[in-house]
């Protein structure tokens, strides 16, 4: 059965503005997911994030937000002409606008919701350069660490039989070079659904890795001689 646009305006909307999202940027921190240019002004002023109010970065917010093509693909693939509008306001916006170079044109343009209870598409002003946009991708292969844990939980993806953690269904990822491994341990906990009291380590070459640990650090000093994607294994913590 296909599901309704309705049904999917939960993860396709903006917490900021509540239009659908236009130039995804997700917050590598907390994997929460803005429109550019909203997550940009609200970082002008603050530091964290404003749908789960997670800290992103002491001094640099903005270092840490990355441009999310797959979901901004996706939103133009459900959403029906969102995709052509926009490029029409862009280019109405270019047009009068001759001074601003490939700028989308002015939030004071916006389109209106239609009767499905589906949320208005707005257009955006111009866009400010992320940060750090030579940012490479890290291949990571992340696989359930070889030894045992102690105690499970009925809730998480665990091997009843030994105790150990199941595999991920996709366990290779793509991550910037500056992904913490925060981010790597709460997107294990996400998919498992491991309990928040269920800590896990992050490990490479059987090392616990720190979580402000960034993969291109790992990848220099752990792997630095092995071929991609870098290993990571997650286990439960073990009772000391």
């Amino acid at each position: 059965m296909k599901p309704k646009l309705k049904d999917l305006n939960e993860n396709i909307t903006c917490s900021i503005c509540f239009g659908y999202l236009i130039d995804a940027t997700t917050v590598i921190e907390c994997l929460c997911t803005f429109c550019k240019t909203c997550i940009v002004k609200h970082l002008d002023e603050h530091n964290t994030c404003p749908k789960c109010n997670e800290v992103i970065h002491q001094s640099h917010p903005k270092e840490h937000i990355r441009f999310d093509r797959t979901l901004q693909s996706i939103v133009y693939k459900v959403v029906p002409g969102l995709q052509k509008k926009v490029e029409e306001l862009r280019a109405e916006y270019e047009a009068s606008n001759p001074e601003v170079p490939s700028s989308p044109a002015s939030d004071a343009e916006e389109c209106n919701g239609d009767t499905n209870g589906n949320p208005p598409r707005r257009a955006r002003s111009p866009l400010p350069p992320l940060h750090n946009t030579s940012d490479y991708i890290v291949p990571v292969q992340v696989d359930p660490h070889k030894a045992t844990v102690n105690g499970n939980s009925s809730d998480s993806e665990m091997d009843d039989k030994n105790g150990v953690l199941k595999e991920l269904s996709k366990p290779i990822l793509g991550c910037p070079a500056r992904c913490p491994i925060r981010v790597i341990k709460k997107f294990v906990q996400t998919k498992l659904n491991v309990q928040d009291e269920l800590d896990l380590d992050i490990l490479c070459n059987d090392e616990i890795l720190g979580k402000d640990h960034t993969l291109e650090f790992i990848k220099m000093t752990r792997w630095r001689t092995k071929d991609l994607p870098l290993v990571l294994t997650y286990r439960v913590r073990p009772d000391i």
